[in-house]
């Protein structure tokens, strides 16, 4: 059996000598077109790297936006916070007020006509004097 194999190897020596040349050749086109799609491969990462880094400016900047406003959402909810309990201050003291002004007219009103009566009074006593 080995010794048919070795003749058969023989007779096909001379088309495998033809196909080493085309087998090199393949081969190392082969390599070639890997070494390009590498270099491709590195160029496209270089580029997805400047491009992350420019988002990543981007968004450095956003966040600082971000930041500042979020501190300045926080000072106005202060102001807010005040300004409610400036006005809730205010309400307590207009009420009082309204009470000491409603109290006021209250004894105004009832004033006035004792003032009223005790002046007449004084007058029917000023001319019954004046008469005697």
């Amino acid at each position: 059996m080995w010794p048919k194999v070795f003749v058969q190897l023989v007779e096909l020596l001379p088309h495998i000598s033809r196909l080493v040349p085309m087998a090199d050749r393949f081969f190392t086109s082969k390599a070639a077109a890997e070494k390009a799609n590498e270099a491709a491969m590195l160029a496209m990462a270089e580029g997805v790297r400047g491009d992350l880094g420019q988002v990543t400016k981007a968004h450095l900047g956003l966040y600082r936006q971000l930041q500042d406003q979020s501190a300045q959402i926080t000072d106005v909810g202060e102001e807010v916070k005040r300004a409610r309990l400036s006005m809730q201050q205010h309400e307590h003291r207009m009420e009082a007020l309204e009470k000491q002004v409603a109290s006021f007219s209250l004894w105004l009103k009832a004033g006035v006509p004792i003032l009223i009566a005790l002046v007449s009074m004084v007058v029917v006593l000023l001319v019954r004097l004046l008469q005697r």
